[in-house]
Protein backbone atom coordinates (compact mmCIF):
# COMPACT_ATOMS: atom_id res chain seq x y z
CA UNK A 1 0.00 0.00 0.00
CA UNK A 2 2.90 2.36 0.79
CA UNK A 3 4.42 1.73 -2.64
CA UNK A 4 1.06 2.34 -4.33
CA UNK A 5 0.63 5.58 -2.39
CA UNK A 6 4.14 6.75 -3.38
CA UNK A 7 3.57 5.83 -7.00
CA UNK A 8 0.30 7.79 -6.94
CA UNK A 9 1.86 10.80 -5.21
CA UNK A 10 4.79 11.10 -7.63
CA UNK A 11 2.70 12.15 -10.66
CA UNK A 12 0.88 14.61 -8.44
CA UNK A 13 4.20 16.18 -7.35
CA UNK A 14 5.38 16.28 -10.94
CA UNK A 15 2.13 17.97 -11.95
CA UNK A 16 2.47 20.50 -9.11
CA UNK A 17 6.05 21.30 -10.13
CA UNK A 18 4.91 21.79 -13.72
CA UNK A 19 2.18 24.18 -12.61
CA UNK A 20 4.61 26.15 -10.44
CA UNK A 21 7.14 26.33 -13.28
CA UNK A 22 4.44 27.50 -15.67
CA UNK A 23 3.27 30.19 -13.25
CA UNK A 24 6.84 31.40 -12.78
CA UNK A 25 7.37 31.54 -16.54
CA UNK A 26 4.16 33.48 -17.03
CA UNK A 27 5.11 35.96 -14.29
CA UNK A 28 8.53 36.46 -15.89
CA UNK A 29 6.98 36.94 -19.32
CA UNK A 30 4.52 39.45 -17.87
CA UNK A 31 7.43 41.55 -16.59
CA UNK A 32 8.56 42.39 -20.09
CA UNK A 33 9.51 46.01 -19.26
CA UNK A 34 6.83 47.42 -21.54
CA UNK A 35 5.64 51.01 -21.30
CA UNK A 36 1.86 51.15 -21.12
CA UNK A 37 -0.16 53.37 -23.42
CA UNK A 38 -1.48 55.27 -20.41
CA UNK A 39 2.09 56.19 -19.46
CA UNK A 40 2.76 57.53 -22.95
CA UNK A 41 -0.50 59.49 -22.88
CA UNK A 42 0.49 61.02 -19.54
CA UNK A 43 3.90 61.91 -20.98
CA UNK A 44 2.40 63.52 -24.08
CA UNK A 45 0.00 65.68 -22.08
CA UNK A 46 2.60 66.65 -19.51
CA UNK A 47 5.15 67.64 -22.16
CA UNK A 48 2.79 70.28 -23.56
CA UNK A 49 2.16 71.74 -20.10
CA UNK A 50 5.85 71.66 -19.18
CA UNK A 51 6.86 73.35 -22.44
CA UNK A 52 4.33 76.12 -21.78
CA UNK A 53 5.65 76.57 -18.23
CA UNK A 54 9.28 76.60 -19.40
CA UNK A 55 8.64 79.29 -22.02
CA UNK A 56 6.66 81.40 -19.56
CA UNK A 57 9.00 81.17 -16.58
CA UNK A 58 12.45 80.75 -18.11
CA UNK A 59 12.18 82.97 -21.19
CA UNK A 60 9.85 85.64 -19.75
CA UNK A 61 10.53 85.59 -15.99
CA UNK A 62 9.70 89.28 -15.62
CA UNK A 63 6.17 88.87 -17.03
CA UNK A 64 4.60 86.47 -14.55
CA UNK A 65 2.11 89.14 -13.46
CA UNK A 66 0.04 88.37 -16.57
CA UNK A 67 1.56 85.18 -18.01
CA UNK A 68 1.53 82.92 -14.92
CA UNK A 69 -0.73 81.73 -12.12
CA UNK A 70 0.78 84.20 -9.65
CA UNK A 71 3.27 87.06 -9.74
CA UNK A 72 6.79 85.79 -9.01
CA UNK A 73 9.57 88.13 -7.92
CA UNK A 74 12.50 88.24 -8.28
CA UNK A 75 13.11 86.64 -11.66
CA UNK A 76 15.54 84.07 -10.23
CA UNK A 77 12.69 82.15 -8.61
CA UNK A 78 10.72 82.13 -11.85
CA UNK A 79 13.75 80.88 -13.79
CA UNK A 80 14.49 78.23 -11.15
CA UNK A 81 10.98 76.90 -11.63
CA UNK A 82 11.37 77.17 -15.40
CA UNK A 83 14.60 75.19 -15.23
CA UNK A 84 12.82 72.45 -13.32
CA UNK A 85 9.96 72.31 -15.79
CA UNK A 86 12.36 72.35 -18.75
CA UNK A 87 14.35 69.40 -17.43
CA UNK A 88 11.13 67.51 -16.68
CA UNK A 89 10.04 68.08 -20.29
CA UNK A 90 13.25 66.35 -21.38
CA UNK A 91 12.47 63.37 -19.12
CA UNK A 92 8.91 62.94 -20.35
CA UNK A 93 9.97 63.34 -23.97
CA UNK A 94 12.35 60.42 -23.47
CA UNK A 95 9.55 58.45 -21.79
CA UNK A 96 7.20 59.15 -24.69
CA UNK A 97 9.53 57.44 -27.18
CA UNK A 98 11.17 55.02 -24.74
CA UNK A 99 11.07 51.23 -24.96
CA UNK A 100 11.80 50.02 -21.42
CA UNK A 101 9.80 51.05 -18.39
CA UNK A 102 12.58 50.57 -15.88
CA UNK A 103 14.54 53.37 -17.57
CA UNK A 104 11.86 55.80 -16.39
CA UNK A 105 9.95 54.27 -13.50
CA UNK A 106 12.08 55.85 -10.78
CA UNK A 107 11.42 59.31 -12.19
CA UNK A 108 7.74 59.21 -11.36
CA UNK A 109 8.48 58.90 -7.63
CA UNK A 110 10.10 62.34 -7.20
CA UNK A 111 7.50 63.79 -9.57
CA UNK A 112 4.74 62.51 -7.28
CA UNK A 113 6.32 64.11 -4.20
CA UNK A 114 6.80 67.33 -6.16
CA UNK A 115 3.13 67.53 -7.17
CA UNK A 116 1.94 66.84 -3.63
CA UNK A 117 4.11 69.67 -2.28
CA UNK A 118 2.96 72.19 -4.88
CA UNK A 119 -0.69 71.32 -4.36
CA UNK A 120 -0.24 71.90 -0.62
CA UNK A 121 1.63 75.16 -1.24
CA UNK A 122 -1.20 76.34 -3.47
CA UNK A 123 -3.81 75.74 -0.78
CA UNK A 124 -1.67 77.39 1.91
CA UNK A 125 -1.13 80.55 -0.20
CA UNK A 126 -4.49 80.62 -1.96
CA UNK A 127 -4.80 84.42 -1.81
CA UNK A 128 -1.59 84.96 -3.82
CA UNK A 129 -2.97 83.53 -7.06
CA UNK A 130 -4.55 85.25 -10.06
CA UNK A 131 -7.96 83.66 -9.66
CA UNK A 132 -10.19 83.45 -12.72
CA UNK A 133 -7.34 83.67 -15.23
CA UNK A 134 -6.35 80.93 -17.68
CA UNK A 135 -2.84 80.47 -16.15
CA UNK A 136 -4.36 79.97 -12.70
CA UNK A 137 -7.01 77.54 -13.93
CA UNK A 138 -4.34 75.56 -15.77
CA UNK A 139 -2.14 75.50 -12.67
CA UNK A 140 -5.02 74.50 -10.41
CA UNK A 141 -6.26 71.63 -12.56
CA UNK A 142 -2.73 70.37 -13.22
CA UNK A 143 -2.00 70.15 -9.49
CA UNK A 144 -5.38 68.66 -8.70
CA UNK A 145 -4.94 65.86 -11.26
CA UNK A 146 -1.22 65.04 -11.33
CA UNK A 147 -0.86 64.18 -7.61
CA UNK A 148 -3.22 61.28 -8.36
CA UNK A 149 -2.43 60.55 -12.01
CA UNK A 150 1.36 60.28 -11.72
CA UNK A 151 1.48 57.74 -8.85
CA UNK A 152 -1.45 55.86 -10.43
CA UNK A 153 0.48 55.43 -13.69
CA UNK A 154 3.56 54.39 -11.74
CA UNK A 155 1.60 51.73 -9.86
CA UNK A 156 -0.03 50.46 -13.06
CA UNK A 157 3.22 50.18 -15.02
CA UNK A 158 5.62 49.01 -12.32
CA UNK A 159 4.29 45.46 -12.41
CA UNK A 160 5.98 45.09 -15.80
CA UNK A 161 9.38 46.07 -14.40
CA UNK A 162 11.56 42.93 -14.36
CA UNK A 163 13.38 44.35 -11.30
CA UNK A 164 16.60 42.74 -12.47
CA UNK A 165 19.80 44.35 -13.76
CA UNK A 166 19.95 45.08 -17.46
CA UNK A 167 22.61 43.12 -19.39
CA UNK A 168 25.88 44.96 -18.84
CA UNK A 169 24.80 46.63 -15.59
CA UNK A 170 27.33 46.63 -12.79
CA UNK A 171 26.27 47.22 -9.17
CA UNK A 172 27.17 50.48 -7.45
CA UNK A 173 30.03 50.29 -4.97
CA UNK A 174 28.84 50.45 -1.37
CA UNK A 175 30.47 53.84 -0.82
CA UNK A 176 28.66 55.30 -3.84
CA UNK A 177 25.23 54.14 -2.69
CA UNK A 178 26.00 55.57 0.75
CA UNK A 179 26.95 58.91 -0.84
CA UNK A 180 23.71 58.94 -2.85
CA UNK A 181 21.65 58.24 0.26
CA UNK A 182 23.48 60.98 2.15
CA UNK A 183 22.96 63.50 -0.65
CA UNK A 184 19.27 62.63 -0.95
CA UNK A 185 18.69 62.75 2.81
CA UNK A 186 20.48 66.10 3.14
CA UNK A 187 18.46 67.66 0.32
CA UNK A 188 15.22 66.22 1.73
CA UNK A 189 16.06 67.88 5.05
CA UNK A 190 16.58 71.24 3.30
CA UNK A 191 13.34 70.85 1.35
CA UNK A 192 11.39 69.94 4.49
CA UNK A 193 12.84 72.91 6.38
CA UNK A 194 11.98 75.36 3.59
CA UNK A 195 8.46 73.99 3.25
CA UNK A 196 7.64 73.84 6.95
CA UNK A 197 9.47 77.02 7.97
CA UNK A 198 9.32 79.34 4.94
CA UNK A 199 9.94 82.43 7.06
CA UNK A 200 13.16 80.91 8.34
CA UNK A 201 14.23 80.19 4.77
CA UNK A 202 13.40 83.76 3.74
CA UNK A 203 15.87 85.07 6.31
CA UNK A 204 18.92 83.23 4.94
CA UNK A 205 18.22 82.38 1.30
CA UNK A 206 20.61 83.99 -1.21
CA UNK A 207 17.81 85.82 -3.05
CA UNK A 208 14.46 87.24 -1.94
CA UNK A 209 11.61 84.82 -1.23
CA UNK A 210 8.03 84.90 -0.02
CA UNK A 211 6.30 82.09 1.89
CA UNK A 212 4.80 80.82 -1.39
CA UNK A 213 8.02 80.96 -3.38
CA UNK A 214 9.95 79.41 -0.48
CA UNK A 215 7.59 76.43 -0.58
CA UNK A 216 7.80 76.30 -4.38
CA UNK A 217 11.61 76.24 -4.23
CA UNK A 218 11.33 73.50 -1.59
CA UNK A 219 9.32 71.38 -4.03
CA UNK A 220 11.99 71.82 -6.69
CA UNK A 221 14.71 70.88 -4.17
CA UNK A 222 12.72 67.77 -3.24
CA UNK A 223 12.75 66.55 -6.86
CA UNK A 224 16.48 65.68 -7.06
CA UNK A 225 16.50 64.76 -3.37
CA UNK A 226 13.97 61.96 -3.83
CA UNK A 227 15.66 61.04 -7.11
CA UNK A 228 18.98 60.36 -5.34
CA UNK A 229 17.23 58.21 -2.73
CA UNK A 230 15.34 56.26 -5.40
CA UNK A 231 18.50 55.68 -7.47
CA UNK A 232 20.42 54.41 -4.45
CA UNK A 233 17.59 52.14 -3.32
CA UNK A 234 17.05 50.62 -6.78
CA UNK A 235 20.71 49.91 -7.49
CA UNK A 236 20.47 49.54 -11.29
CA UNK A 237 22.55 51.89 -13.37
CA UNK A 238 20.22 51.45 -16.34
CA UNK A 239 17.34 52.66 -14.15
CA UNK A 240 19.26 55.76 -13.08
CA UNK A 241 20.60 57.13 -16.35
CA UNK A 242 17.54 59.04 -17.55
CA UNK A 243 17.01 60.63 -14.16
CA UNK A 244 20.63 61.75 -13.94
CA UNK A 245 20.41 63.20 -17.45
CA UNK A 246 17.29 65.08 -16.35
CA UNK A 247 19.01 66.49 -13.26
CA UNK A 248 21.99 67.52 -15.40
CA UNK A 249 19.73 69.38 -17.86
CA UNK A 250 18.11 71.18 -14.93
CA UNK A 251 21.49 72.16 -13.48
CA UNK A 252 22.67 73.61 -16.79
CA UNK A 253 19.49 75.69 -17.02
CA UNK A 254 19.91 76.79 -13.40
CA UNK A 255 23.47 77.98 -14.02
CA UNK A 256 22.18 79.98 -17.00
CA UNK A 257 19.51 81.45 -14.71
CA UNK A 258 22.11 82.39 -12.10
CA UNK A 259 24.13 84.25 -14.73
CA UNK A 260 21.02 86.10 -15.93
CA UNK A 261 19.83 87.01 -12.42
CA UNK A 262 23.19 87.52 -10.69
CA UNK A 263 22.25 91.07 -9.64
CA UNK A 264 19.36 89.65 -7.58
CA UNK A 265 21.65 87.60 -5.32
CA UNK A 266 22.96 88.72 -1.94
CA UNK A 267 26.65 89.06 -2.82
CA UNK A 268 27.60 89.44 0.82
CA UNK A 269 26.17 86.05 1.79
CA UNK A 270 28.36 82.96 1.86
CA UNK A 271 25.25 80.94 0.98
CA UNK A 272 25.20 82.64 -2.43
CA UNK A 273 28.58 81.22 -3.33
CA UNK A 274 27.82 77.90 -1.67
CA UNK A 275 24.65 77.64 -3.78
CA UNK A 276 26.38 78.39 -7.08
CA UNK A 277 29.34 76.12 -6.22
CA UNK A 278 26.89 73.38 -5.29
CA UNK A 279 25.18 73.62 -8.67
CA UNK A 280 28.45 73.49 -10.59
CA UNK A 281 29.91 70.78 -8.36
CA UNK A 282 26.84 68.57 -8.64
CA UNK A 283 26.83 68.93 -12.43
CA UNK A 284 30.51 67.94 -12.57
CA UNK A 285 29.90 65.00 -10.21
CA UNK A 286 27.02 63.74 -12.35
CA UNK A 287 29.18 63.97 -15.48
CA UNK A 288 32.00 62.06 -13.81
CA UNK A 289 29.61 59.43 -12.39
CA UNK A 290 27.92 58.95 -15.77
CA UNK A 291 31.22 58.47 -17.60
CA UNK A 292 32.60 56.13 -14.92
CA UNK A 293 29.52 53.92 -14.73
CA UNK A 294 29.35 53.66 -18.53
CA UNK A 295 32.99 52.50 -18.61
CA UNK A 296 32.23 49.92 -15.90
CA UNK A 297 29.44 48.31 -17.90
CA UNK A 298 30.19 44.69 -18.68
CA UNK A 299 30.49 43.78 -22.37
CA UNK A 300 27.23 42.25 -23.62
CA UNK A 301 27.88 38.87 -25.16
Amino acid sequence: MVRIALETAEPRRAGYRAVVATDATERTAARDDRILVIARVLAAVVIVILAFAWVTLFLYPDQTDHRFAWTITPTMTAMLMGAGYGSAAYFYARLLVGRRWHHFGLGLLPTSVFTWLLLTATVLSWDRFHHGTFPFLLWWWVYLITPVAVPAVWLANRRFDPRTPEPGDRPYPTWLRAAMFAAGASMCTIAAWMFLDPNGAIGVWPWALTPLTARAVAAFVALPAVAWLAIAADGRWSAAKRMLETVAVGLVLLLVAVARAWAEFDHGSLLTYAYVSGLAGTLAAIGALYAWMERRRSPIT
